[in-house]
């Protein structure tokens, strides 16, 4: 574990004691360490290490909506786990001479929810003080560009025959530019049918498996969300920094311009007064966008059959050995 985010690291050190593993924090002026396979999640290539390794292996935690994972520096890597075909192919035009392994096998996120059981999903919901005879809104903010500026601070009133869970992204807790966003979450928290994920709650996967429809706006979750074939809002009604505004080419760079056609996975509004009439209609026809929800989820997915993690780990050790 790195030390750029120590909030975030605490985490993440916590819940690998208590799931049995042995963490450490690592800075370059340790001594060497030795590691069979150096797995990466980030969009860069860790730089200046002092491990030795046998075996390097990218395994983004986000499917490929921003412009990093088109970089020619993931392809540093050994191998590259990518979701979906479409993915693949598209990398493999973009550095033909990469002697990196493309493989796609699938997104290892969700593998998760394929093994919660239709009990599991009543005592989760339960466990969050929420009502397990109501339908489930899952709102899932990213932290930049965010709907979330946009949206009413007494919000969960207009849905009061839901539950609510917000799920915000890590940032949004943990950088102090956007406490604003806090303030936000600490007042819809205090409605009766809301749960707020705050930052030690990381893992948006079992939020995904007890939600009928999800909300969300400039995030990958969307598709990752509609490939369990549930039902999508996309919310454009972000606010961008006034430099994006005057500097259009901000946006662009930032966003990969090749996902706005897998929007249609989604139903899409540009102001929060659409929102309630859209929920109402998704959460009668589920089906509305399943034959999009389905092509596209094979391309940009990949396979989701919970067996996802058991492939990559089969991968690597067969890698390993051939070397």
């Amino acid at each position: 574990m790195g030390l750029d985010s120590p909030d975030k690291n605490k985490i993440a050190f916590d819940y690998c004691k208590e799931n049995g593993y042995d963490p450490q924090f690592y800075n370059k002026e340790d001594e060497a360490l030795s590691c069979e396979y150096l797995i990466n999640g980030s969009h860069g290539f860790p730089q200046d290490i002092n491990i030795n390794y046998n075996t390097s292996a990218s395994v983004i935690h986000g499917i490929g909506t921003k412009a990093g994972y088109y970089t020619e520096e993931l392809n540093k890597h050994d191998i590259r786990f990518i979701e979906g075909s479409q993915r693949v192919e598209m990398l493999k035009e973009m550095f033909p001479k990469t002697k990196c392994k493309l493989l796609n096998v699938g997104f290892a996120k969700l593998d998760e929810a394929f093994k919660i059981s239709d009990n599991d999903k009543v005592n989760m919901v339960k466990s969050l003080e929420l009502d397990p005879l109501k339908k489930t809104i899952l709102y899932a903010p990213t932290f930049y560009p965010s709907s979330i500026d946009n949206m009413p601070k007494d919000f969960p009133k207009d849905f009061t025959n839901y539950n609510i869970i917000i799920k915000p992204h890590f940032f949004s807790f943990e950088k102090k530019k956007y406490k604003h966003q806090v303030r936000k979450f600490n007042a819809w928290e205090q409605y009766n049918n809301v749960y707020l994920a705050r930052a030690d709650k990381f893992n948006l996967v079992p939020f995904m498996t007890i939600s009928d429809i999800m909300v969300s706006d400039e995030s990958s979750a969307i598709f990752e969300f509609a490939a369990l074939d549930k039902p999508v809002i996309f919310n454009q009604d972000v606010k961008y920094r006034l430099t994006y505004r005057i500097f259009k080419s901000k946006i662009r760079k930032r966003m990969d311009g090749q996902m706005s056609p897998f929007k249609e996975v989604a139903q899409v509004i540009d102001n929060y007064s659409q929102l309630q009439s859209i929920i109402e209609d998704e959460i009668h026809n589920p089906q509305n966008k399943k034959e999009e929800r389905k092509k596209i989820s094979e391309q940009i997915v990949g396979i989701s059959d919970g067996h996802v993690s058991e492939r990559i780990a089969d991968i690597m050790e067969k890698y390993n050995l051939n070397k």
